[in-house]
């Protein structure tokens, strides 16, 4: 009886090992998005884990998704084998508001396990548009990405909150240079960190020049953001600085799907990002030099 015990303790103890060091799945955004890279770059620096007696597994394993808003409806499904997930703030915050106004709970076991950089509000037009300002854009035809992309509710917020009456076009941020360069629309926000590839490479070979659109504050819809200033020269065709708001980026986790050793694993992973920020900020994407992983206001949502 006794050797029965001690092989069942023994067990026990072999299982408990082998779920902490399970494979973490995290959902991000669009492969060429930033989300993604940014899992990319932590599973460099992240130990590998062991999935069974023969096998090692990166410590994270990012899924592509189309962004925030499909990562939130994936991670509040109680269904849905999603345990953690990247999003933006400002969609975090807006559901929550949903939720009060509702009666809903969707939001009411997400808590957030790091913060991770400033994704930047852009608008983009042709550079001898008319469009200057915010404000320029009433009875424009202006792309503000899919429902579920994390730009179609910041642009929707801004549009609800500032009341400057534009034409929104519900279509794909990924594929909106097309519809700008044949004037088919006048402009498209994005919201990104900067520099952002696509943005970069934007074509010229076409002879189209663009530029960015400073943003400002009509009727207090940028109170819950960040101003910040894109550089001129960020990206090639930009000539000036560019005015606009930020909106931090969030790992979330849904506390009701996990199990008290995954919340360890999460832990180790936060601790190991924030001990390795500095080696991710030289070796990484340029988007880390805007990362404040340990810097976390509890009071805007509850941390893990």
């Amino acid at each position: 009886m006794k050797k029965t015990l001690t092989f069942l303790v023994l067990l026990s103890f072999i299982i408990s090992i082998n779920i902490s060091q399970a494979q973490i799945k995290v959902f991000t955004g669009t492969e060429h998005g930033t989300y993604y890279e940014l899992a990319n770059d932590m599973n460099a620096l992240l130990p590998s884990n062991t999935a069974d007696s023969t096998e090692t597994v990166p410590f994270l394993a990012p899924k592509t998704t189309t962004g925030s808003a499909l990562n939130f409806d994936l991670l509040s499904d109680p269904e849905n084998e999603a345990k953690v997930a990247f999003m933006q703030l400002d969609l975090l915050l807006l559901k929550k508001a949903e939720d009060m106004l509702n009666g809903t709970s969707f939001t009411k076991d997400l808590v957030v396990l790091m913060p991770l950089n400033v994704e930047a509000i852009h608008l983009i037009t042709k550079e001898k548009s008319s469009i200057n300002s915010l404000a320029t854009l009433s009875g424009a035809k202006v792309i503000i990405g899919n429902q579920k992309e994390g730009t179609y509710f910041t642009a929707t917020y801004i549009q609800n909150v500032s009341k400057v009456d534009w034409l929104s076009k519900n279509i794909g941020t990924q594929d909106a240079i097309k519809p700008l360069m044949l004037d088919k629309v006048n402009a498209f926000f994005m919201v990104a960190t900067y520099p952002m590839d696509l943005l970069e490479t934007l074509p010229t070979q076409t002879g189209v020049k663009y530029k960015l659109v400073s943003l400002e504050n009509i009727n207090g819809w940028a109170d819950i953001y960040t101003p910040i200033t894109i550089p001129a020269g960020t990206y090639h065709w930009q000539k000036t600085d560019v005015s606009t708001y930020g909106v931090p980026s969030v790992v979330v986790v849904n506390t009701a799907k996990i199990t008290e050793s995954e919340k360890q694993q999460l832990l180790q992973w936060k601790a190991l990002t924030i001990e390795n920020l500095e080696t991710l900020k030289i070796k990484g994407s340029p988007v880390w030099k805007t990362a404040t992983i340990n810097n976390w206001d509890s009071s805007i949502w509850p941390q893990l």
